[in-house]
């Protein structure tokens, strides 16, 4: 028994493996180095002229104040007044608009029943809730890893998922999203739970679990559509997950009517506003809105047919899977903002890459389009650490300390996260016809 421990363990330890688990660690490093001391300083100085010094420049300051006035004071958290104690909160002093036209506003622009996920830490002081926040976010983040392998059927060894833990959270929307301590994290979190518990056949607790993740309604809107519409396809069996999810989206709506009546028109109005002050979604960006929205369309309907043809399928099989990634994929290319900096968004594509790495290499082995597609889609996203890498050692080693990220060199990897989703959502087109065939190992 002993000798077989000892052989199992060389084999863990083996050089091959320690080479690439240092190489990881490694690139990691680049990439953590790249984003708080190249881009930081960079994004510090650009926006020397709206901090005061004292703002928090958090993104959970905004959901936190709002619902602390609403809860605690019966202030509606999308009127001008808390507004103007936001940005005196985020940015250290209110916005002018004679003189700050380029800054976001960082308005309340969630749906009014978030205040209900941030009640039970609105007692205590915000810099004490913004560290459990990280401290939390960054457990669950990494307990996401193995429910999205138990929600996909994925086995990996030990040593492939340690490499998986270390891509995952040392990539850039995962640095970005706890830099700026976005509820991103936690819907993805909630998502990946919902996934896993799908898979495992506690329907309610998914559907549960889903409606909670709609406190971002752009992140969840295809999700729910395509797990609703597969439910739907065995109504019978399945119904408990719309049972779980409609009561408790009934249960946030109806509570967010008692604490803000008539919440639903300032929310839209945020939103329309919102819109109005950040970039347009990626695929409108590259292609133009006409263009965009004529590709939107085929989207959502392209992914409507995977999932009603996955009907006859349980969670984790090749169809379901499929159909989740290409939906994940279109949420991406169609959430607002995509060029506006918001790369945290994109750890909604964290089973998205775990999948083009398992089953999506047997997929790249149908056809030469396929494969062409797969390798520039990993190209893509491995290169997004090699060039951190680069530019981190310029910085570090032969100290050229960078002005501004606009150049093609120091902007390398915030362009490659940017097209990333383009070139997944490539591989997934060309893959389409075979990949209803393949079953996740």
């Amino acid at each position: 028994m002993n000798r077989e421990l000892l052989q199992r363990g060389s084999r863990l330890v083996s050089p091959r493996r320690a080479l690439i688990l240092a190489t990881a660690l490694v690139l990691a490093a680049g990439m953590f180095y790249y984003y708080h001391r190249v881009l930081i300083p960079i994004w510090r100085q650009e926006s020397a002229t709206i901090d005061s010094g004292t703002g928090n420049w958090s993104d959970l300051y905004p959901r936190w104040l709002g619902a602390r006035e609403l809860l605690w004071h019966h202030r509606n958290p999308y009127s001008p007044d808390v507004t103007r104690e936001i940005q005196r909160g985020f940015y250290g002093r209110p916005l002018e608009q004679t003189r700050d036209r380029g800054p976001d506003p960082e308005a309340f622009a969630y749906p009014v029943y978030v205040v209900f996920v941030l009640a039970p830490s609105l007692r205590f002081p915000f810099d004490a809730v913004r560290n459990f926040y990280n401290a939390l976010m960054l457990l669950l983040t990494a307990a996401s890893i193995p429910l999205w392998m138990r929600a996909f059927r994925i086995s990996l060894e030990l040593p492939a998922a340690v490499l998986a833990w270390i891509a995952i959270l040392s990539s850039y929307p995962t640095i970005d999203g706890f830099h700026l301590e976005q509820l991103t994290l936690l819907v993805a979190v909630l998502i990946s739970a919902s996934v896993a518990a799908l898979a495992e056949g506690r329907l309610a607790l998914s559907g549960i679990l889903l409606a909670l993740a709609t406190i971002k309604p752009q992140l969840t809107i295809f999700v729910a559509a395509g797990f609703l519409l597969w439910t739907i396809g065995d109504w019978g069996s399945r119904k408990w997950f719309a049972i779980g999810f409609g009561g408790t989206m009934a249960a946030q709506l109806i509570g967010a009517e008692l604490v803000l009546p008539g919440w639903f028109g300032f929310w839209r109005k945020a939103t329309t506003e919102y819109l109005g002050y950040h970039r347009p979604p990626l695929l409108t960006s590259l292609l133009g809105q006409p263009a965009a929205t004529l590709v939107g369309a085929a989207g959502v309907l392209f992914c409507g047919i995977k999932f009603w043809r996955s009907r006859g399928y349980p969670p984790g099989s090749g169809q379901f899977n499929f159909a989740l990634v290409s939906v994940l994929v279109l949420t991406e290319l169609l959430v607002p903002n995509a060029g506006g900096g918001a790369y945290y968004n994109q750890l909604l594509l964290l089973p998205a890459a775990l999948w083009l790495f398992t089953t999506g290499t047997k997929l790249a082995k149908e056809k030469a389009v396929a494969r062409l597609a797969w390798i520039i889609a990993v190209v893509m996203l491995a290169g997004q650490w090699v060039t951190a890498l680069i530019v981190s050692c310029n910085d570090l080693i032969l100290h050229h300390h960078f002005q501004s990220d606009a150049s093609l060199f120091v902007g390398a990897p915030e362009l490659l996260v940017y097209e990333f989703p383009v070139a997944l959502a490539l591989f997934v087109m060309s893959a389409a016809t075979r990949a209803t065939r393949l079953e996740t190992s």
